[in-house]
């Protein structure tokens, strides 16, 4: 307190939880004489402050329930104080953690803890829940405690067999087990705690089968083994249904068992192996056919009982067979499948074994021998190889053969003949569709220095037709003149054949030096003739023959490129570069001559003895001078021409010779019939084609008169008569001339009297089969090889010699 002021401070910290109010008594005094003094009582009251958090108290929160406890029931009373006063010691409960299945609940105002829920200590043994209480002060103060419940096990769950099926379980043993071997195994699980989990194993009953035969020996471990002094014997009896009874050691509120039927079945001793039905299996699949398809179905069969006759199939592969990658088999069906499509032209056999193999202790197994065979379908279109190809020709060459297609095709029969075609039309080119032959069309031309790209296509003729990639076939036409070199070689085309790699390489060298990317390619080989000429005639025979085959000479063409390999010209737009033989021939010939042929260099000597002498397509035709005339191709052609001439020349000496002996021996024996007059066969055009003909026919009867009259003088009277009788003769028409015409034709007697049979009384007539005559079947005029050639025709008489040609009428008309 101040004394002058009588201010009173406070002079110390306050605490209202130690004190909650002071009690001054303050005193005046004054400064009089005597001094007086007066007295005062100061009542100061403290007031609170949030500055105590509440406080647990009846610490520790622990409890053991039972797992059966009746729910809801009260565990605690939470207790907290708090120094302070009024609102800050108002408290409120909560739990933090601890209580996540909700089996707790805590008012928050009374603190009252209670269980709301069953609990299982089998699946949750303890539980630690954290409660917290916070006073009602800003700012609120809190204290946390652990509550912990423990659950006591309650003997609530009987053992559970493990792998029990419907209260069943089923063990295999073999008929030869011996006393002491187990069966099988029982597995019984029991979730409670100490005793009341402790499961023991009890053999209570035998339902099928011979009691004693089987028994537990080890109540702890549920193992059931053949009993001592049993012998088991399948066929007396071949299972037992056993009853096994599994208990806990639970006293409260007793032990509880569980029990389960355990079916033990005897297995038969393995002592017989599959056997199949069939010692070979054979199949035939077609290519096309797709994943699993059943291609066959394998059998065998066990005697034995259960797994001893239970069959397994596998497949047994000789080494280096793919059969694994195309064929599965079921295990227990033994059907054989597809895994992947067959390609007959990859495979067209199968062959592997199948094992069959029983499922005894120890396995026995036989096997059987597959075979499948695989069917062809036409599922492979023609493939070129190559399917770029490049040619050259001499621009007027329609003989050569510019390139024979080669296309194939792995299928069979009518799928692997193969057709060829163009893919796009070719108007200079034709193409054989058998043999794949690419020729020039007889006639035609190339432009030289020109480059044709053709496109083939192969199919093949199979069901249905499969048809290749277009190929290309480049033609480059050039001049054979400036572009072809020839060598002749003293060798036969079959001792060549074997050095063509050799000789190409041998002038290529040549050629290296100045050309680096070169190539020689010969165009043809042609056979030396017996002539000695270079040509492409047939191989001579006899004689001829000899004189080609003793000297063996061949002359080869070739023509050389810069360009290394085919594969640089797929461009066809590019031209080819030839070498012209300008300059290709002076580096292969003698350097002393500089025209026509010559002997080859000394290089081109050392790699290719065989060669005599170097041309340029210029100097092909050019006969060695070592040649006689008489065997070049013009003294064989002269020769040829003289032979024929002279052959003709005999000939026509011959037939004249005939000619006038049987005219002749005519001329004797009868008088020459009259000339008969050219008959009107042509019709008629115009009357002055008619007139003319009519002078025409005149002016032959009157020579045919005088001839006659001449012929009569000169004729045998004898002879004539006796010619005459007999003889049949024809009417005359009205003119005085023989009736020649078919339409008009009749047959009359010359002569009133009968003429013997076999006789005839006109010279134009013969006699026939019969009594009678009849006229002579004559024939337009004609020359004489048309006499012979018509003589069987119906206006020719078979007996015509002479003929004769109307300048009026287009026919020949025949003389007797």
């Amino acid at each position: 307190m101040d004394p002058t002021t009588g201010a009173i401070t406070v002079g110390a910290l306050l605490d209202r939880e130690t004190l909650a109010s002071y009690v001054l008594i303050c005193k005046a005094i004054d400064q009089g004489a005597p001094a007086l003094t007066g007295t005062a009582t100061l009542t100061v009251g403290i007031n609170d402050l949030n500055d105590n958090p509440p406080v647990f108290i009846n610490e520790p929160y622990a409890d053991t329930l039972l797992e059966n406890v009746t729910v809801p029931i009260s565990l605690f009373t939470m207790a907290a104080t708090d120094a302070d006063q009024g609102v800050n010691a108002r408290l409120l409960f909560s739990i933090v953690s601890g209580n996540g299945q909700a089996k707790f609940h805590l008012d928050p105002v009374t603190g009252v803890f209670s269980l709301v829920a069953t609990l299982d200590r089998d699946t949750t043994p303890s539980y630690s829940v954290v409660i917290k209480v916070t006073d009602g002060g800003s700012p609120a103060l809190t204290d946390q405690t652990t509550v912990s419940v423990t659950v006591l096990d309650v003997n609530d769950n009987a053992p559970a067999f493990v792998a029990a099926v419907n209260g069943l379980m089923t063990f295999y043993i073999g008929e030869s087990a011996s006393p002491g071997d187990v069966v099988g195994s029982l597995v019984a699980l029991d979730p409670d705690y100490g005793n009341n989990g402790k499961v023991s194993y009890t053999l209570n009953d035998t339902l099928v089968g011979t009691d004693n035969h089987f028994v537990i020996r080890d109540v702890s471990q549920g193992d059931i083994s053949v009993n001592n002094g049993i012998s088991l014997d399948r066929e007396k009896v071949n299972n037992y249904l056993l009853v096994v009874i599994a208990c806990d050691a639970g006293t409260d509120p007793g032990p509880l068992c569980t029990q389960v039927q355990v079916n033990v079945l005897l297995q038969d001793a393995n002592d017989n192996r599959p056997i199949f039905d069939q010692i070979l299996y054979q199949a035939d699949v077609s290519e096309d056919k797709p994943v699993d398809y059943v291609v066959l179905q394998v059998v065998a069969h066990d005697n034995d009982a259960v797994n001893n006759g239970a069959v397994a199939y596998s497949l047994k592969l000789p080494s280096g067979s793919t059969a694994a990658q195309f064929f599965v088999i079921h295990p227990s069906t033994g059907i054989v499948s597809l895994k992947q499509q067959l390609d007959r032209e990859t495979t067209d056999r199968f062959s592997f074994n199948v094992v069959a193999t029983d499922n005894g202790n120890t396995a026995l197994s036989s096997s059987t021998s597959v075979v499948i065979t695989v069917k062809d379908v036409n599922d492979n279109a023609p493939t070129f190889n190559p399917d770029f190809i490049v040619a050259a020709v001499a621009y007027n060459d329609d003989n050569k053969i510019l390139s024979t297609l080669s296309a194939t095709d792995p299928d069979l029969e009518a799928g692997s003949k193969v057709t060829y075609k163009f893919y796009k039309k070719a108007d200079d080119f034709e193409l054989e569709q058998n043999a794949g032959t690419v020729k020039v069309i007889v006639g035609r031309q190339l432009k030289v220095d020109s480059t044709y790209e053709l496109q083939f296509v192969a199919a093949d003729n199979g069901y249905p037709t499969m048809t290749s990639s277009p190929a290309r076939l480049r033609v480059d036409a050039f001049d054979s003149n400036t572009k072809l070199l020839s060598v002749d070689l003293s060798m036969s085309e079959e001792q060549f054949a074997a050095k063509t790699a050799l000789f190409e390489s041998s002038m290529a060298k040549q050629y290296a030096t100045k050309y680096p990317k070169v190539r020689v390619i010969i165009y043809d080989v042609i056979r030396r003739t017996y002539d000695g000429s270079t040509s492409t005639t047939a191989a001579p025979t006899g004689r001829k023959k000899r004189a080609t085959t003793d000297g063996h000479r061949i002359t080869v063409r070739f023509f050389v490129v810069q360009d290394s390999a085919d594969g640089e010209l797929t461009d066809t737009s590019k031209a080819r570069s030839f070498v012209p033989n300008s300059d290709a021939l002076p580096a292969i010939t003698d350097p002393q001559k500089t025209s026509g042929c010559s002997s080859a260099n000394a290089n081109v000597q050392a790699a290719f003895p065989e060669i005599i002498t170097t041309c340029s397509q210029r100097d092909t035709n050019a006969t060695s001078d070592d040649t006689p005339w008489i065997s070049t191709t013009t003294g064989i052609a002269v020769t040829t021409v003289v032979c024929v001439l002279a052959v003709a020349i005999i000939v026509a000496i011959i037939v004249l010779i005939w000619c006038c002996c049987f005219s002749k021996k005519r001329s004797v024996s009868s008088p020459p019939p009259l000339t008969p007059p050219l008959p009107d066969l042509a019709p008629p055009s115009s009357p002055t084609s008619r007139r003319k003909r009519r002078r025409l026919n005149q002016r032959r009867r009157s020579k045919r008169a005088t001839t006659s009259e001449e012929r009569s003088r000169l004729r045998p009277r004898s002879r004539s008569s006796s010619r005459n009788d007999g003889r049949r003769t024809t009417s005359a028409r009205s003119d005085g001339l023989p009736s020649s015409s078919p339409r008009r034709r009749t047959t009359t007697m010359a002569e009133p009297s009968t003429p013997p049979p076999g006789r005839c009384t006109s010279s134009t007539a013969r006699p026939t089969s019969d009594d009678g005559c009849r006229r002579r079947k004559e024939a337009p005029s004609c020359p004489t090889s048309k006499a012979r050639a018509l003589s069987t025709s119906e206006h020719c008489s078979p007996h015509a010699t002479r003929c004769s040609m109307s300048p009026t009428v287009s026919n020949c008309s025949c003389l007797p």
